[in-house]
């Protein structure tokens, strides 16, 4: 008798299970047979009947399960880990669980149902494949009690309906003897937490569970576990022109390479998130090429891009959404919060001046946003959400935050980051000249920076946050603080010779400082911006600034700052190559400084005047006032202004013909200049060490050259032409 008959022989008899024999009830007895599996339903008696009930297929999914996309682009590695870690006779011992996690629309699914599907393939399971989809992250719909989910998986294993036991308790023990039986692949996708998905996990022997989360199921200890990110660019827009229709796009065919251009930029705002290239793929599916500019133009706006990222069935914000509806009250807070910070990538700091909270509070805030994915700790107390989350984040600031708390949230974090500037500022440039002595800020949620490192590590790390926090300053309730915040970033634009930063924030402050007439603001914000132009030779704009500058100290009566301002015009006209006027100007700023006691820009001017009187070959001059500016800077620990200064030397010897001197001051202006984290002094020390090395050696004069082309390159300097000509020159 086949097992269906058997199954459908009656409902009340128990459960017969393989090696059953039945009990005779008449003379000359019963024989009954039961084997070959487990199945339901009562024993006939008659005779000698034997009952076996047939095996299914070796390697046949018992219930059927969603085939992978066609197109599977990225992510190799990590299905390599996962069809590895499915092999039951590899590792009979190995983990039965292996739990696949990341944000929402990274591709676990996919994952899954592709590892799935090469198992498969191979037979690796006998008792075949069963998933179920435990919605934990669908919207709208609440996650797939257990009990329900283990009923769908019995029915997939053949179980009828009508036997499937009612409570989960009895339902988790009858799986769990079908899974002991032979080895089966259960496919749990998108499961909500370790409670949903425990009584669903295989026994320890042959059969293996793949469990997808959006959360990182702390709980599941022994789980095998495979985090997914975003795709590298290339293979986000391989998966972009593939899914699109446009597999051939930019083989020699010029509207194909810009296509492929279109698709870079589209790639990128997209974040080399799958779900959101799928969706922009389906947006130009079977259109033109221009499709793709015009769809690169939208989403290049933050306001509406998550809105453009929909394609009728498919939302980035639905996704979003459901991820933020699982967060608890105060995670939901820190995550709108989040949304009106500049960029998407901050420190733990940052956060707590968001929340009004100490850091040691909000730590656990940021590690429950971390394993719900909605960001991710790059570093330790460094957090990032992806582009797409932040741009919801933003949403949800408007919409759930009322404005006075936004504005509150936005005053902390400028308080906050300009505190933590000046902090810097004052451990890189001790003694400079600056807008407020004191701020007067609380220091209480700001990083600690005990060493020039420190400081110059977190300036580098922030920057694009400070030039956001900039403008966010001066379109709040103290616009004053924008310039602070920008005076407080000078020096840190001058060693790290950031010119476009350096500009950006700078105007943005010029234009508070202008709006409230404040004029000493003024002349430092115009002196500033000068020296940024000066460094990329734009004379003429940076004399334009300079003259301003002049104009607003005079009107505030700030004698130093006219001082600044002639000492900075005097090297308009050095590099316009009249080095006597520039030595005049450089005169009447000593004197000045001199009558207000101000030593460290007196050794500023000393140096300046050097270089104007090399030029023209009063070199002795030259080194007398280098060595006393050095001496100035010295005393004062002034390290970047020291390693300027030893490079004058070595310059100044090397114009002497002292060729030894000039190679022993640039060789310790080398490793200042590395110290202090000066890159553009460790480019000009390599500039004069190889012509210092050129008669005798021109292949070290190259070597030197190449290394100072190199980071005059990567700065965006002028010099590194006139380095490309030197190397030129020695190779022919």
């Amino acid at each position: 008798m086949s097992a269906s008959a058997a199954d459908g022989a009656g409902q009340d008899a128990p459960e017969q299970q393989s090696g059953v024999s039945g009990t005779p009830r008449v003379s000359g007895g019963v024989h009954n047979t039961v084997s070959g599996g487990v199945f339901y339903g009562p024993v006939i008696q008659g005779g000698q009947v034997t009952i076996t009930a047939p095996q299914r297929p070796a390697g046949a999914p018992s219930g059927g399960f969603p085939p992978p996309s066609s197109v599977h682009i990225g992510h190799e590695a990590e299905l390599a880990s996962l069809v590895a870690a499915l092999d039951p006779a590899g590792c009979p011992s190995g983990p039965a669980a292996c739990l696949v996690t990341g944000p929402g629309g990274v591709g676990k699914s996919e994952l899954l149902l592709q590892a799935a599907h090469t198992v498969h393939r191979q037979r690796r399971f006998p008792g075949g494949v069963v998933f179920v989809d435990l919605q934990g992250h669908a919207s709208g719909t609440p996650p797939l009690p257990p009990g329900e989910a283990l009923g769908r998986l019995l029915h997939q294993l053949g179980v009828p309906e009508q036997a499937i036991p009612a409570h989960t308790e009895d339902r988790a023990a009858a799986y769990r003897r079908h899974l002991a039986e032979q080895p089966v692949l259960v496919l749990l996708d998108n499961a909500h937490d370790s409670d949903q998905v425990h009584s669903m996990l295989p026994p320890p022997g042959g059969s293996r569970a793949v469990v997808s989360s959006r959360r990182l199921l702390p709980a599941l200890d022994d789980a095998h576990r495979i985090a997914l990110d975003v795709l590298p660019p290339d293979a986000a827009v391989r998966l972009l022109v593939e899914v699109s229709g446009h597999p051939g796009a930019g083989a020699g065919d010029p509207a194909a390479a810009e296509l492929m251009r279109h698709a870079e930029r589209i790639a990128q705002r997209c974040g080399g998130l799958p779900l959101a290239l799928r969706i922009a793929a389906a947006r130009v599916r079977g259109k033109q090429p221009a499709a793709f500019a015009d769809l690169a133009t939208w989403l290049a706006d933050e306001q509406s891009r998550l809105y453009e990222l929909d394609d009728g069935e498919r939302r980035m914000t639905s996704v979003l959404a459901v991820s933020y509806r699982d967060l608890d009250q105060d995670q939901q807070r820190l995550f709108a919060l989040c949304g009106v910070t500049p960029g998407p990538r901050w420190g733990i700091h940052a956060a707590a001046a968001l929340m009004g909270l100490p850091p040691a509070r909000v730590r656990r805030l940021l590690e429950g946003l971390c394993g719900a994915h909605m960001m991710q700790e790059e570093e330790r107390g460094r957090y990032r959400m992806h582009g797409l989350v932040h741009d919801y984040a933003r949403e949800r600031a408007g919409e759930d935050l009322a404005p006075s708390g936004r504005a509150a949230a936005v005053d902390r974090l400028v308080d906050h980051y300009l505190a933590t500037a000046d902090r810097a500022d004052r451990v890189l440039s001790p003694h400079r000249y600056r807008l407020q002595d004191e701020l007067g800020l609380p220091s209480g949620i700001t990083p600690e920076l005990p060493s020039r490192s420190a400081a110059l590590s977190w300036l580098s790390t922030e920057c694009d946050n400070l030039v956001g926090i900039c403008r966010a300053a001066a379109e709040s309730t103290a616009p004053e603080r924008s310039w602070l915040l920008a005076d407080a970033l000078r020096g840190y634009f001058f060693l790290a010779k950031a010119w476009a930063p350096w500009e950006g924030t700078h105007r943005v402050a010029l234009a508070a400082a202008e709006r409230a007439s404040a004029h000493r603001e003024q002349g430092i914000l115009h002196n500033s911006l000068g020296l940024a132009l000066l460094e990329q030779r734009d004379l003429t704009r940076a004399a334009t600034h300079y003259s301003a500058a002049a104009r607003h100290f005079e009107t505030a009566g700030d004698a130093h700052g006219s001082a600044n301002a002639i000492e900075n015009h005097a090297w308009v006209r050095h590099y316009s190559e009249d080095y006597a006027g520039a030595l005049d100007e450089h005169l009447q700023a000593l004197r000045q400084y001199e009558l207000l006691g101000a030593e460290r820009n007196r050794a500023i001017t000393l140096r300046g005047m050097s270089l104007a009187e090399m030029e023209l070959g009063r070199t002795t001059d030259a080194i007398e006032h280098l060595r006393e500016a050095g001496r100035i800077f010295d005393e004062r620990d002034l390290h970047l202004d020291a390693a300027m200064t030893l490079n004058g030397l070595g310059e100044a010897y090397a114009k002497a013909g002292d060729l030894r001197a000039a190679r022993l001051h640039l060789l310790r202006a080398l490793r200042l200049s590395r110290s202090c984290g000066s890159t553009y002094e460790e480019a000009r020390a390599r500039r004069g060490l190889g012509s210092a090395s050129r008669a005798v050696s021109p292949r070290l004069a190259v070597h030197h050259w190449e290394r100072a082309l190199h980071h005059y390159t990567e700065l965006g300097s002028p010099e590194a032409e006139t380095v490309r000509a030197l190397i030129a020159e020695v190779r022919a």
